[in-house]
């Protein structure tokens, strides 16, 4: 499929592979008689967008409203989700095979790897550090989990590469990549703030030789949409919102790299994530789209079905049992 460009130019002329910028105004809500007037005009508030307006779509669907408040709902905090399962500083010492599915979080140091977790998971429980090299194992969370049951998946925060880091680490974390039989799909987190790096393109070349299932993940999207978090109060302009797509259409030829055989490249959809800014009270930016692709990428997206609540009809009984 040909790469269309994404420019200002044709932006009213075709149809955009991003999900657009509609707003999700409510229709059981009555407005004010005298709303208040806009004091930014042409800014449009987070929570007014779309949950996906950051995000790049060219080969899988956007999720619907419906799959991303299941994904919250399964990512919401209990008391029985999240919780830590194991850390291990070597491949040997990593539990055997549970037939949980594991998907596996990496980025350079100091990329935002641990802030984000805590924000999918909806709870405090990953040392998160403005310092690079503070997470020096692999540690794995448990999510989804019930009373007297297991967890439904497991998630990894890695050690960081580059700044920081050591080389036993990569060694440990390659093993746990080519050999581990229950990892879904890895996470690698691209820094918003200084774009890709050599020791990125390097991982994704590895994640291509080795046949490992991978998605890009673009963190800190608040550092391109808006100098200083204080200004994404007041919302966002058209322009910002290109500012991310055009981020996202120069990183598309890269973790999809034309004419490579080295193996398969990188899931065809670009996320956005900020552990910063938020749509609203433990709603970050990004999070939702994120957690419905671990769910896909465990296997619920299909085995789940997102109905809508049928209301109970008045001529419906409920005294018969089956036997």
């Amino acid at each position: 499929m040909k790469n269309r460009l994404f420019s200002l130019t044709t932006l009213s002329q075709r149809k955009s592979p991003f999900p657009s910028f509609h707003r999700n105004l409510s229709t059981t809500v009555t407005p004010p008689s005298n709303p208040p007037p806009n004091p930014h005009p042409n800014k449009t508030l987070l929570q007014d967008l779309s949950p996906t307006a950051f995000n790049y779509y060219w080969e899988r669907p956007e999720p619907t409203e419906e799959q991303l408040a299941y994904a919250n709902k399964f990512f919401a905090r209990s008391r029985h989700s999240p919780f830590r399962v194991w850390s291990a500083a070597k491949f040997r010492t990593t539990p055997v095979d549970t037939g949980t599915p594991e998907v596996a979080f990496l980025g350079r140091s100091n990329t935002g790897k641990s802030s984000l977790l805590n924000c999918i998971m909806d709870d405090k429980i990953c040392y998160a550090s403005s310092k690079p090299g503070r997470t020096v194992t692999m540690n794995a969370f448990g999510v989804g989990g019930t009373k007297g049951g297991e967890s439904k998946v497991i998630l990894l925060d890695m050690p960081g590469y580059g700044k920081g880091s050591r080389t036993e680490w990569g060694q440990e974390i390659m093993k746990y990549l080519k050999k581990r039989k229950q990892l879904r799909r890895a996470f690698i987190m691209i820094d918003g703030e200084h774009g890709i790096k050599h020791s990125d393109k390097e991982i994704l070349e590895l994640f291509r030789r080795y046949a490992i299932p991978h998605q890009v993940i673009v963190s800190k999207v608040d550092k391109i949409l808006a100098k200083r978090k204080s200004q994404l109060l007041t919302g966002v302009t058209d322009e910002n919102i290109l500012a991310v797509h055009k981020t996202l259409e120069k990183l598309k030829p890269i973790v999809q790299p034309t004419g490579r055989t080295e193996g398969p490249p990188a899931l065809g959809e670009l996320l956005t994530s900020s552990s910063l800014a938020y749509r609203s009270p433990r709603d970050y930016v990004g999070v939702a789209a994120i957690r419905w692709a671990i769910l896909s990428a465990a296997g619920y997206d299909g085995a789940v079905e997102v109905k809508a609540e049928q209301p109970v009809s008045p001529d419906s009984t409920t005294s018969e049992e089956e036997p």
